[in-house]
């Protein structure tokens, strides 16, 4: 992919828009030993330029986030009129969340994205639920998290189970089993805690604002890692953080939108 590729995803904003011109994003995260990943997938959503973004989380992390991302909607379960959903980062494997994963593709009519926790517990308790589905799908998993899943390659899987899979790495894959594209923009700063989590939540934010679910993973991957590489330059790649990243999040779009 190359930086025109990816403009075309950052259309004008027409100036008499609204909140609703630009969707809502759902995310379901976090849990009181994970707060973070709420707090990294929500602020990242929060800058891609969606309308609204709304988090289904524990209670302790609600507590934790609300003061410090006080644009962030806190719901009890999940917001099914919301044009994305993005699962399971920092949730923690288990049959509850996989119950839910089954329940959003069975009733969910948008862009859902899976991711961390939401992909372990489909290796953990079954994967064929992907074949039945409502919505568009995104996986999002790291070379470890795949492996947990099958031994096909992403293309391969992404046919077979009619998703579209970023698989994470120095060069990321994006495939739907017929189109791939691979994402060369990065650092190693992006090797660190926290950088699945503002992926999945920026994917989000980019698929409620309208665009298609492969854009939106396209976009997601390159964006994020010219704000990796912004951040890099700035601390080194040992140093810059995943709030780094973030920080830096709207040089990188600014690069992108003119």
């Amino acid at each position: 992919m190359e930086i025109q590729d990816i403009k075309r995803f950052y259309p004008a904003r027409p100036r008499n828009s609204h909140k609703g011109t630009y969707g809502s994003a759902c995310i379901i995260a976090g849990s009181d030993k994970y707060i973070g990943a709420a707090a990294l997938a929500s602020r990242a959503a929060l800058m891609s330029g969606c309308g609204y973004v709304k988090l289904v989380t524990s209670e302790k992390v609600k507590l934790a986030l609300a003061a410090h991302i006080p644009q962030v909607i806190f719901l009890g379960e999940a917001d099914l009129k919301s044009q994305s959903i993005a699962v399971g980062m920092g949730c923690g494997k288990s049959n509850e969340l996989y119950t839910l994963i089954k329940f959003l593709l069975a009733e969910y009519k948008g862009t859902l994205i899976i991711d961390a926790d939401g992909l372990n517990s489909l290796a953990e308790y079954g994967k064929e639920v992907l074949k039945e589905k409502s919505c568009k799908v995104i996986l999002t998993p790291h070379a470890a998290e795949f492996a947990r899943l099958t031994n096909e390659t992403a293309e391969s899987f992404a046919k077979e189970f009619g998703v579209i899979v970023l698989l994470k790495g120095a060069d990321s894959i994006i495939t739907d089993g017929v189109r791939t594209e691979v994402n060369t923009q990065g650092t190693t700063a992006l090797a660190k805690a926290g950088s699945g989590d503002m992926l999945a939540g920026y994917i989000c934010g980019t698929a409620a604002r309208g665009i298609d679910a492969f854009g939106a993973a396209c976009c997601g991957a390159f964006t994020l890692g010219l704000a990796a590489e912004i951040s890099s330059a700035e601390k080194t790649d040992y140093c810059a953080t995943a709030e780094d990243i973030i920080k830096n999040l709207h040089f990188a779009v600014k690069q992108l939108t003119t």
